[in-house]
């Protein structure tokens, strides 16, 4: 018997209660809009039900053909003794029909809205796909201002300028175009411009010397820099400061250059956008309102939620540069949308159209090398070439990267096999938290993190964080929830103590107190325990966290094969967090599930920004 009332006006959503797909949000959604509309049929309440499940697993809309399939991969978790639950989903056809007879409820459109169109349907159907209301005004929004900011902004280099950009991002490296110079070009050319790639490919180097040679021609440029995280954030901060460092730089950028753009403190976009109280999505700068800069860059744009990005386009003027960067290999954002994938489709795989050709894709490696083994590793899984990614794995002769076979994590030898590899670590993590060396325990707790898919059971983040502390503290364990050396996990905004969503950082001891020690996008910062909330323990945490880091040595424990997390970015992410040892914990099967299994969120922006361009 289901948990979850269902009202006598959609009763005809019970199987899908039932089946554990729909819960009391969905049900109560298509109840209220059936009340509100008079319109109690039962496919239009199951459209209602579906829009707003579709949201709340990641994707933009509910694609009628799509459906069953993405219900079946989230939902339907195989088990050995279970078979999973069918379901009589109604012909999309029928379905199509039933929804365009439903003018209460549903508005059809044939074309993407130039213009914002708000309206009392609480639906708008678009081919097949169906939109709660706000996320079609999303993703319209997107598309028709990235196909505004398609117009040319060149910049007219001075000749002593031009020469600087030559020097510092030469236009032939090796004989081979230079993909670097490319990027930089495109940046110079356009009002937006994406440059996606790979770790170490060297995104944000490219990046960090364009903005120098542009602030070499045009000093009185404004430059904001943020990202999804503070941590990711943070990192930003680390690769621009480590691109002003290189003596090339030094040699042809001048010194108010360099201390200027070294300036540009990175913060979390929420923070560029400055948020309004407790209303997450509505911000002191809009459209009303624009970010005053001339150049804005975001990293980690895979991370990026669609109604984030549509925020953050509306804030950004009309004649101001946007940069977007990011790996489209790696995990989409927690919350909805497939922004950055959406966005490679047409700028960078498309040949022809109004936005294609204003990116770039760089491929050489240059944090691992080409031919290292966690790149071999993260190229294959990036392909999906599982058996490459096996070989590798368990081929590697120099020990960089292992992989830990077996189909329960707990068994003893891998729980020894893994404690070897952290334990080490974890020592030199309290020895400098109980002497009070905050900057050394910080720089020990970054130095291996152990990721997880689920947060529960053998293949999860509590029980990995248990085994850490019993690991750092002995058998006892700590004996407190705080205990030097705990690594911390900021895990929501607090704008009041400074700290953002991702933020990482350590107990210290300080005489004959505990202090919490965050390396944030503000500075280092020191506080009370008892000023804590939301923090969490962070021995090990979710891949989805580890975004935006990475980390000398990485465990990555797969999920097992029954679980809806299994997806090829997720392995693709967590890989890629390492950047000297990679462990792999888990089922060879699983591996492979994982590898077969990419991410397919129902979205209709890259088609969007098609029609936009092609005048559809």
């Amino acid at each position: 018997m289901t948990a979850v009332r269902i009202p006598a006006r959609v009763a005809s959503l019970e199987p899908w209660v039932e089946a554990g797909v729909l819960g009391s949000t969905e049900v109560h959604l298509a109840d209220w809009v059936a009340r509100a509309s008079g319109d109690e049929r039962p496919l239009v309440g199951l459209a209602v039900a579906m829009a707003s499940w579709a949201a709340q697993h990641g994707h933009a809309c509910a694609d009628l053909h799509q459906l069953a399939d993405a219900v079946a991969a989230e939902h339907a978790v195989r088990n050995d003794d279970q078979e999973a639950v069918e379901l009589a989903w109604p012909d999309p056809h029928e379905w199509l029909l039933v929804l365009r007879d439903a003018p209460a409820v549903v508005r059809c459109t044939d074309a993407v809205d130039e213009v914002p169109v708000y309206g009392p349907h609480p639906l708008v159907l678009h081919g097949s796909r169906v939109y709660l209301q706000r996320y079609w005004l999303d993703e319209c929004g997107i598309a028709a201002t990235l196909r505004a900011r398609a117009g040319d902004l060149s910049v007219g280099l001075s000749t002593s300028v031009a020469a600087v950009l030559e020097q510092l991002l030469p236009a032939v490296d090796h004989d081979e175009p230079n993909l670097q110079r490319a990027a930089a070009d495109a940046v110079f050319a356009n009002r937006v411009t994406l440059v996606v790639g790979g770790p170490g490919t060297g995104k944000t180097y490219s990046v960090a010397r364009m903005l120098a040679v542009l602030l070499e021609q045009q000093p009185s440029v404004r430059v904001a820099l943020a990202a999804p995280t503070g941590k990711a954030a943070a990192r930003l901060q680390e690769s621009i400061a480590a691109a002003l460092q290189q003596p090339d730089v030094e040699q042809h950028i001048s010194a108010d250059v360099r201390h200027a753009l070294a300036g540009v403190a990175p913060s979390t976009i929420h923070r560029l956008l400055g948020p309004l109280g407790d209303r997450r999505q509505r911000f002191r700068y809009d459209t009303s309102n624009p970010l005053p800069h001339d150049v804005v860059v975001i990293d980690e744009t895979s991370m990026v939620s669609l109604p984030l990005m549509a925020r953050l386009l509306e804030a950004v003027r009309p004649d101001a540069r946007l940069v977007l960067i990011g790996d489209p290999d790696q995990l989409e954002s927690v919350d909805l949308g497939a922004v950055l994938g959406d966005l490679v489709q047409v700028v960078i795989d498309q040949p022809a159209g109004v936005l294609a050709g204003r990116g770039c894709r760089l491929v050489r490696g240059h944090r691992y090398g080409g031919d290292t083994p966690i790149a071999l590793v993260a190229e294959a899984v990036r392909r999906g070439d599982a058996t490459a990614a096996l070989e590798y794995l368990r081929g590697d002769a120099t020990g960089s990267v292992q992989f830990h076979e077996c189909l329960d994590p707990m068994t003893p030898a891998v729980v020894a096999a893994v404690e070897q590899v952290v334990a080490p670590q974890l020592a030199a993590v309290r020895a400098a938290a109980e002497s009070g060396d905050a900057e050394g325990a910080l720089a020990a707790s970054a130095a291996v993190r152990i990721l997880c898919a689920h947060r529960e059971g053998p293949f999860g983040v509590s029980t990995w964080n248990r085994l850490a502390e019993h690991w750092m503290c002995g058998p006892a364990g700590a004996g407190s929830t705080w205990f030097a050396g705990r690594p911390l996990l900021a895990t929501r905004n607090d704008p009041r103590l400074g700290l953002a969503n991702g933020d990482t950082g350590v107990v210290v001891r300080e005489g004959g107190d505990l202090m919490a020690v965050f390396d944030t996008a503000l500075g280092r910062q020191s506080f009370h325990p008892a000023q804590l909330s939301e923090v969490r323990t962070a021995f090990a945490m979710t891949v989805h966290k580890s975004q935006g880091s990475e980390y000398p040595t990485v465990v990555l424990v797969l999920p097992p094969r029954t679980s809806p997390l299994v997806g090829r970015e997720l392995v693709y992410t967590g890989a890629t967090r390492a950047k000297s040892a990679l462990h792999v914990v888990g089922d060879p099967l699983s591996f492979a599930d994982c590898l077969a299994t990419p991410a397919r969120r129902m979205t209709g922006l890259a088609d969007a920004l098609r029609e936009g361009a092609s005048g559809a």
